[in-house]
């Protein structure tokens, strides 16, 4: 897929799917946060999850929305989350935009 598109459909309740390039997940907006579920990258080291989090913190300044991921399994990513500004532990990861 072309990572300059981002596509999303309804997932279940209030969450949506989205896909972006070769990355594929989860998220939903609550008290003015997006929180992010779920994010896989088919095809690691192509640069497509950095595209995930162009447009997520597009949408977060321009919402003025806080981004955080919750429920971190994967200790890679927790580490990638706080070299990027954000905080918490792996129940949630917060990056304040609002």
């Amino acid at each position: 897929g072309d990572p300059n598109v981002w596509l999303e459909r309804p997932w279940r309740g209030n969450y949506r799917e989205f896909k972006v390039g070769s990355c594929k997940g989860i998220y939903q907006t609550v008290n003015n946060e997006y929180q992010i579920l779920a994010v896989h990258n088919s095809q690691g080291g192509n640069g497509h999850f950095s595209k995930v989090l162009e447009w997520f913190e597009k949408s977060c300044q321009r919402e003025k929305y806080n981004l955080a991921f919750l429920e971190i399994g994967n200790p890679k990513l927790l580490k990638k989350l706080k070299t990027l500004g954000f905080q918490g532990d792996a129940s949630k990861m917060i990056k304040k935009y609002a």
